[in-house]
C-alpha cells in the first residue's frame, strides 16, 4: 500500500501515519479512506466537515481528529493518494 520510495513520516503524531496505521488496522476504515479520496473536491470537503463535527461532538481522539482534518486540503488528498496508490 506504502510507496517504497517514498515512505510515510516517523512520527506516530503525523495525520500522514494516524491514517495509514488506521487503514492497515481496519480494513473496512481502508475501504471508506479510499472512498473519501475519490469524491470530488466539494463533497470531499462536505463529507470530511461532517465526519470533523461527529468525531468532536464523540470526544474522538484528537490526534484522530487531526489526521482526518488534513483530508480536507487538497495537500492532504495528493499525499494520501500517492501512499495508497489512487
Amino acid at each position: 500500500m506504502v510507496s517504497p520510495s517514498q515512505p510515510p513520516p516517523d512520527d506516530d503524531s503525523d495525520p500522514v501515519n494516524v491514517l495509514l496505521l488506521a487503514a492497515k488496522a481496519d480494513p473496512s476504515f481502508g475501504d471508506e479512506l479510499r472512498d473519501i479520496l475519490r469524491l470530488p473536491n466539494i463533497q470531499r470537503r462536505a463529507t470530511i466537515n461532517s465526519a470533523l463535527e461527529a468525531m468532536r461532538i464523540q470526544r474522538a481522539d484528537p490526534l484522530l481528529v487531526r489526521a482526518v482534518a488534513f483530508l480536507a486540503s487538497d495537500a492532504g488528498v495528493a499525499r494520501m493518494r500517492e501512499l495508497l496508490r489512487e
